[in-house]
């Protein structure tokens, strides 16, 4: 976010005609929609990606310019980074894609055939065990317990063909499954601070 200070003012010259009196909770899904609709069009690269999700964080703000300054107040600029990380914790859940799509570029060996190579990382870490549940805070979770009693969280935020078994709620609780992932090092909001997660990459009904 640091990079995009100098541009900030560009964004709130003007100010939204209507105020949608929206809750916090609901902004930040606003917020984080309006983001994710404007990252949609945007070629991202490696250099470029954090200037391009701001300013697409920015264009978001500005549109619901009232409603933000009633939850973060009027210097509402200043908080710029905190009102990143909400809006982060919500596009996990609006659109996945774009967060893959981040996690994706923001790696270190990033070229044509990054995401081959990654896949194929990827496809290394298994584990196998029997599905538990499901919940929703900030991310969508699925627990997974293996044979030897050990309890897995997953992230569910990228697209592949299975997981309409868990958005579905096809999976029902004892059901077995197993489970291809990687971890990645993402903004953790509640705990203001970046943490590893275990991010599902596939899932198959055994």
């Amino acid at each position: 976010m640091k990079k995009i200070s100098c541009i900030i003012l560009f964004f709130v010259t003007t100010t939204s005609l209507f105020s949608q009196k929206l809750s916090k909770d609901e902004l930040k899904t606003k917020l984080a929609e309006v983001t994710c609709k404007c990252a949609e069009g945007k070629e991202m690269t490696k250099d470029n990606y954090e200037l391009s999700l701001g300013l697409c964080i920015l264009e978001a703000v500005n549109k619901y310019q009232p409603d933000v300054e009633k939850h973060y107040g009027k210097d509402y600029i200043s908080k710029i980074e905190e009102i990143g990380g909400d809006v982060g914790e919500k596009v996990a859940v609006v659109c996945p894609n774009l967060l893959l799509k981040i996690l994706e570029t923001s790696g270190s060996d990033f070229n044509d055939s990054a995401t081959d190579a990654v896949d194929e990382t990827y496809e290394d870490d298994i584990i196998e065990g029997t599905f538990v549940s499901t919940s929703v805070d900030g991310f969508l979770y699925v627990k997974v317990k293996e044979a030897t009693g050990k309890t897995n969280q997953f992230l569910l935020i990228n697209s592949f063909e299975n997981s309409y078994l868990i958005l579905d709620k096809v999976l029902k609780a004892n059901d077995k499954v197993k489970v291809y992932y990687f971890d990645a090092e993402l903004y953790n909001a509640k705990t203001n601070k970046y943490e590893y997660f275990k991010v599902i990459n596939d899932l198959v009904k055994l």
